[in-house]
């Protein structure tokens, strides 16, 4: 797929707002009408991520079954099972007295050294790169995907890892009795300061002299951390305009994030430019009942007026 565009490199990305709202300035233009949903796929991701969002979800296997919905050709359950047998490879080699650091330098050697997992810098913004099967395959991946297999891997040895939602590039956090190390495993295994992460901090967050910085260093649930994934791949195929692939994503966030109308007025910008009327003007309905007076209401008004009509004329 060709590169995104309108993107920084080296960060994973936010939701593709900046399509969206360009969208809804330029009036959405027709798109070829989507392919029938994969159900199944779908569905399967709803069970794994449950009904209610203060639940603990499987990460691994919700992670691996994301790509469903574009590739058919993949057992996710082979994807939890091949990372589960590392994890249980390295644990025979660790001596039960290691001390944490010890366990860090092995994972840190059998990952990138053994399995030769690194940073995919030639084709960043790849889809490849979000699908946790093709990572595993290609041994290449993004921060957040490389930190994902890395933690699990590192759990299986008794490491207390944890993803960061840091701003701009996905970390691992370790806790020890010691403190907390910040591992940067795009980067791999470099171990940040907390000078290199205020440096990090405020050349992504411009125009703040001295960001406060443990608010960004908290550990991500795993419904943050796979949102986060979701998110990477709608911003990838709103760039490159692949409206039914970004639906089958939105879709998935939806279901993630059932209190986040913000993902239902997306995904009634994808049906409205899928020429489905009345979906959209639901979707768009929905965020407005939940969102009385957002910013985007003089525009969105309208357009839902007009979705309704629109609608109607297809009965």
């Amino acid at each position: 797929m060709a590169r995104a565009r309108g993107s920084a490199r080296g960060g994973d990305r936010g939701g593709g707002g900046r399509v969206f709202r360009r969208a809804v300035a330029d009036g959405f233009p027709p798109a070829r009408l989507p392919a029938p949903v994969q159900v199944n796929a779908l569905e399967s991701f709803e069970r794994l991520i449950g009904a209610r969002c203060e639940a603990p979800l499987p990460l691994l296997e919700a992670a691996a079954s994301v790509a469903l919905y574009a590739r058919q050709d993949f057992d996710p359950a082979q994807v939890v099972q091949t990372v589960r047998t590392w994890g249980e490879r390295l644990r025979a080699r660790i001596a039960p007295d290691a001390s944490s650091v010890s366990r860090l330098r092995m994972l840190n050697h059998f990952y990138f050294d053994e399995l030769g997992f690194g940073p995919d810098e030639d084709d960043y913004y790849c889809v490849d790169n979000s699908y946790l099967h093709r990572v595993v395959e290609r041994r290449a991946g993004i921060p957040i995907t490389l930190s994902l297999l890395y933690i699990e891997i590192g759990r299986a040895i008794g490491l207390k890892l944890a993803g960061v939602g840091f701003p701009g590039h996905f970390l691992v956090k370790l806790a020890m009795s010691e403190g907390a190390l910040f591992i940067d495993v795009f980067g791999r295994g470099q171990t940040l300061s907390a000078e290199a992460l205020r440096a990090r901090l405020k050349a992504v967050l411009r125009g703040s002299d001295e960001p406060p910085l443990a608010p960004y260093l908290r550990a991500a649930s795993e419904r943050e951390v796979l949102a986060r994934l979701l998110r990477n791949l709608k911003a990838i195929h709103a760039e490159n305009e692949d409206w039914p692939a970004l639906l089958e994503i939105q879709h998935r966030l939806v279901a993630l994030l059932p209190d986040v109308p913000e993902e239902r007025r997306d995904r009634a910008f994808v049906f409205e430019r899928l020429q489905c009327p009345r979906a959209a003007a639901q979707d768009l309905s929905a965020y407005l009942a939940a969102r009385p007076e957002p910013a985007d209401a003089r525009q969105l008004r309208p357009r839902l007026a007009a979705l309704w009509d629109a609608a109607k004329r297809l009965n």
